[in-house]
């Protein structure tokens, strides 16, 4: 029951809506929550664009966005992923000997690298900035709650479907877990978990 819960508010969370202008298809997703989307613990969280492009005779095209469940491997550079990304600053990079990079070391993590999830209704920039929670690497005009992406239409496609698909465990970050933790085996039992799922 409570998956059931979990399934049917993230399906409440957004909306989805597909435009062509010309010779693009872009997608528009809504927030309709009242937290950045994808909302809650932010490593190893994101939300990504999947699109699949068929031919007149229903046979795929290209697709962008495609998740590999084999390897748990996305293919990020085709699509967008919302996400927010933490990593430590110059001085703590000095200090730690971590690279100035994002990183799931999340005590020493004092940096957001990127934060381009959708705001909320409400949204406005001053006031984010003022409570140091503004996008990062993303522009978002005040009161604007959904984001726009467009796909270059490939030439033959005549359909297209179009998902989002959100995940609550990458597997980056439950491989940095299992490979970190050294005092006992319960990174090997999370990722074991993790693999089940």
């Amino acid at each position: 029951a409570a998956i059931a819960r979990n399934k049917q508010m993230l399906r409440a969370a957004s909306d989805l809506a597909l435009s062509k202008v010309g010779s693009d298809l872009v997608v528009r997703i809504t927030n309709q929550g009242g937290h950045k989307l994808p909302t809650g613990y932010g490593e190893g969280r994101r939300m990504w664009i999947n699109v699949k492009f068929h031919g007149a005779n229903g046979a795929l095209i290209a697709e962008r966005g495609h998740y590999d469940g084999a390897t748990a491997t996305l293919t990020t550079a085709d699509t967008k992923v919302y996400e927010v990304l933490h990593g430590p600053d110059a001085n703590m990079a000095l200090l730690t000997g971590l690279p100035e990079e994002p990183s799931f070391h999340f005590v020493l993590n004092n940096k957001i690298y990127k934060d381009n999830r959708i705001p909320p209704r409400g949204f406005a920039n001053a006031a984010w900035e003022a409570g140091q929670v503004h996008p990062v690497g993303a522009t978002y005009a005040d009161g604007q709650f959904w984001d726009d992406t467009s796909f270059a239409i490939p030439a033959g496609a005549s359909s297209a479907v179009v998902s989002v698909y959100h995940q609550t465990t990458m597997r980056e970050y439950i491989e940095f877990l299992r490979d970190e933790n050294v005092t006992d085996g319960k990174g090997d039992i999370a990722y074991d978990e993790w693999e089940l799922a």
